[in-house]
């Protein structure tokens, strides 16, 4: 079969969208991980970091309100900038399906930091969870905390599937319900799939919980593609025949981009 429903076309939209992710994930990432840095050497702390990671001994002597700023600020800025970009895509017209796209998946993992941050924070003692913690020391406080906030993001899911639709190609997949749903899972529900095992390998050896309960978080948007009962979108682009992501030179440079971004991340700095 021929055009944008074969194997080999959904294949490529699907690696795309999968590589999307995962930069944007670790950008997301390295952004906070920077903040945190900045704060903590303002703040005099001794600790070490990687790209992506930091450690440090104790954050038991330190003040209350030092340590929901140090850990809880952050997020909230940075949701604060996804909100800012999420205006900024919805008045683009003339962008790229490619730039439409990486836009949509970098918005995406900007809004929802606090969020899925709350409801790793439940649990896991790091990040967000660290103030999140230290606010209550109740699971039952916190997790009714996460929930009320998760529930309104889980409201918003078709927002979303709305504007990752909005990054088709072609009109072909937006004709019927489902085709939208094809779409949906090609260019959402397995990238996050597929890239949640490629971000395993920036958590080695296994021992952040919390980054892998936040990203486990992002699968929300996926929940109603469970459900097969017709849903249809009004949503009309302009066709595009721009070629996709499918040659393997391509594939290769960025599968290298990834390999050399894993090794500088074991590398730590002392602060």
């Amino acid at each position: 079969m021929e055009g944008p429903f074969s194997e080999r076309a959904l294949l490529d939209v699907s690696l795309f969208s999968t590589l999307l992710f995962v930069f944007s994930a670790l950008l997301v990432q390295f952004l906070l991980n920077q903040y945190t840095v900045w704060l903590l050497s303002s703040n005099s702390v001794y600790f070490q970091s990687s790209l992506f990671t930091i450690n440090y001994s104790s954050e038991s002597k330190w003040a209350e309100d030092q340590i929901y700023f140090i850990f809880g600020s952050g997020p909230v800025i940075l949701s604060a900038i996804g909100f800012i970009l999420l205006f900024v895509l919805g008045h683009i017209r003339m962008a790229g399906w490619k730039t439409k796209l990486a836009l949509t998946w970098l918005t995406f993992m900007l809004v929802n930091i606090l969020p899925c941050s709350m409801v790793a924070g439940v649990f896991f003692y790091d990040g967000f969870g660290i103030a999140f913690h230290w606010f209550t020391s109740s699971y039952i406080a916190r997790g009714a905390i996460a929930l009320t906030v998760f529930m309104i993001a889980v409201l918003l899911r078709r927002h979303w599937q709305w504007l990752f639709l909005k990054t088709s190609y072609t009109s072909a997949f937006l004709d019927i319900a489902p085709s939208q749903r094809t779409f949906l899972e090609y260019v959402y529900y397995r990238p996050w799939i597929y890239g949640l095992l490629i971000l395993l390998f920036f958590n080695w050896p296994f021992t952040n919980f919390f980054w892998r309960a936040f990203l486990l978080c992002y699968g929300f948007v996926a929940i109603p593609l469970l459900d097969h009962r017709n849903k249809y979108y009004n949503i009309h682009i302009t066709k595009l025949n721009q070629k996709k992501f499918s040659t393997r030179p391509q594939v290769i440079f960025l599968g290298i981009l990834l390999l050399i971004i894993w090794i500088g991340d074991n590398f730590f700095l002392n602060y």
